[in-house]
């Protein structure tokens, strides 16, 4: 016993050295990440996710889950069309996990959530300003606009979004519920918070 409060002690005494010394900072910020994200691991995953557009209901998406994507694979997820530029918002609570491009994607964002489950918006025309991986995220934050980057150049300007589990992707339109129309406000930038101040 009175080697694991010696133990306790010496590691609180190197987090707050580090903290104070700046060099544990990000280090301290990882650790804190991922133990909140152990945490959403310990709670069943949503049932029902918000749409994460606000202008669309469930009933206009056509189904593309396991649709053919050329000869070597399916496609893992839903296409939900709208505008360029349409406001995308988290299905969901969680923490953004990945801010990103890829091949296929282009501009993403990922949010993982209860469960441990990872909500994948892809083919953003552009990120909402701020975001950041670590930050805390509910159903009404602003992720991105809606766009045609990575492999959707050329086509209809959609949101992909996926739903990943640890056994892999699962079909998002049976959890789709239309989003409730009411303020769907977004993180205050810095700028806003200083001008409220003054």
């Amino acid at each position: 016993m009175k080697r694991l409060v010696k133990v306790s002690a010496v590691t609180v005494l190197a987090v707050v050295v580090l903290s104070l010394s700046g060099i544990g900072g990000a280090a301290w910020d990882t650790l804190l990440f991922y133990g909140r994200v152990a945490r959403l691991y310990t709670r069943e995953p949503d049932s029902r996710l918000s749409m994460p557009l606000t202008d669309v209901q469930k009933r206009q998406i056509a189904n593309t889950w396991h649709a053919a994507r050329g000869t070597d694979r399916v496609h893992e997820g839903q296409d939900i069309f709208a505008p360029k530029g349409t406001p995308i918002y988290s299905a969901t609570s969680g923490y953004i996990y990945k801010v990103g491009e890829n091949n296929l994607g282009g501009q993403t964002v990922s949010v993982i959530g209860d469960g441990g489950r990872v909500y994948y918006y892809a083919h953003l025309d552009s990120y909402a300003p701020g975001i950041a991986v670590g930050d805390q995220v509910t159903r009404q934050t602003l992720l991105g606009y809606v766009g045609t980057t990575g492999n959707a150049q050329g086509t209809p300007p959609h949101l992909h979004f996926g739903v990943y589990t640890s056994t892999g992707a699962i079909n998002p339109l049976p959890l789709l519920v239309d989003r409730i129309q009411t303020a769907v406000t977004t993180r205050p930038s810095r700028r806003s918070m200083i001008n409220r101040k003054a």
